[in-house]
């Protein structure tokens, strides 16, 4: 029987993470959860890289001018990116993440904890809901995704002690 692969995920602590100093913090609950960062990058984000991360698709999905939020947001501040791998990394990420309005977002999840912007408040503000973090929500987005942040020479493979020693 071939052993189960861990996969990949986009990692993305926005601009209010970071200028909250968040990102220790978040770092630590995809470790503590067992998962483990195989790249990781802290940078400025031009508009041209924002709009290849908010795609057309979401333009069909949310509207221009909520692209439009999101790419001045996502452009604010320093961003940190980080690709996660683990077993189920998509899902699980998305789980830990917490639903994308913090709001709505159960305590225990990175949203609920740190971040209780509504969407009816972004709307009112004219801005993007600052919801912290974005993690990639399948394996061709994520596929993409990480792609669009990493060449693959900043992504690394090793292993964690878990995976050398067998106790």
């Amino acid at each position: 029987m071939d052993k189960p692969k861990a996969e990949r995920t986009l990692v993305l602590l926005k601009p209010d993470a970071v200028q909250r100093g968040l990102m220790g913090e978040i770092i630590t609950r995809f470790e503590k959860a067992g998962m483990k960062i195989v790249g990781m990058k802290l940078r400025w984000v031009d508009s041209e890289r924002a709009g290849r991360h908010y795609g057309e698709d979401i333009i069909k999905r949310r509207g221009e001018k909520v692209r439009e939020l999101l790419i001045k947001f996502i452009t604010s501040g320093p961003v940190l990116a980080i690709v996660v791998e683990g077993v189920d990394a998509i899902e699980n990420v998305r789980m830990m993440c917490g639903t994308t309005e913090p709001k709505s977002a159960p305590p225990g999840t990175i949203r609920g904890d740190y971040s209780h912007i509504s969407y009816r408040y972004a709307d009112l503000a004219g801005k993007a809901v600052e919801n912290i973090i974005h993690a990639s929500s399948s394996p061709e987005d994520a596929e993409k995704e990480i792609y669009l942040w990493f060449n693959e020479d900043e992504i690394f493979d090793y292993h964690t002690v878990y995976e050398i020693h067998t106790f």
